[in-house]
């Protein structure tokens, strides 16, 4: 075995731990309080299969899933509408194209621009006091 590719085992260990633990357990967690009647503190018993037979006999939930499916239906061929709308917009020959354009792109200009001046604030202002208040001359 290669030295680099045993580095490369060491160094995804930490990704698994981190996946394990914040991904895999919950699943596993919501699995198994699937099948209990535990209301999120105090104890529990097993039900079984009585939590999945009361969501397919319940008709609310049936409600709700059709709900959804509407939802998305409709907001995709919405979303999809206004993108088709705005690209036309952008791309048209109309006397306002350049007008609509500005209208469009500023919001995204002026997030950059506040993130610009945030880091110049604190690498002109807070990362000195930093240095000063700690003795670090490097960062003053």
């Amino acid at each position: 075995m290669k030295k680099t590719s045993s580095v490369f085992y060491w160094m995804t260990i930490p990704a698994f731990i981190l996946f394990f633990v914040f991904h895999t357990l919950p699943a596993l967690q919501g699995i198994f309080y699937s099948f209990t009647d535990y209301i999120g503190f105090g104890d529990y018993g097993f039900v079984g299969f009585r939590n999945f037979i009361n969501l397919l006999n319940d008709g609310r939930a049936f409600d709700a899933y059709i709900f959804t499916f509407k939802f998305a239906i409709v907001s995709t061929i919405i979303v999809n509408i206004l993108s088709l709308l705005i690209a036309l917009g952008l791309n048209a020959k109309i006397k306002f194209k350049d007008t609509f354009r500005a209208i469009y792109f500023v919001p995204y200009m002026l997030s950059i621009l506040v993130v610009g001046y945030i880091f110049n604030h604190i690498f002109t202002f807070i990362i000195p006091e930093i240095g000063r208040s700690l003795g670090i001359d490097i960062l003053t």
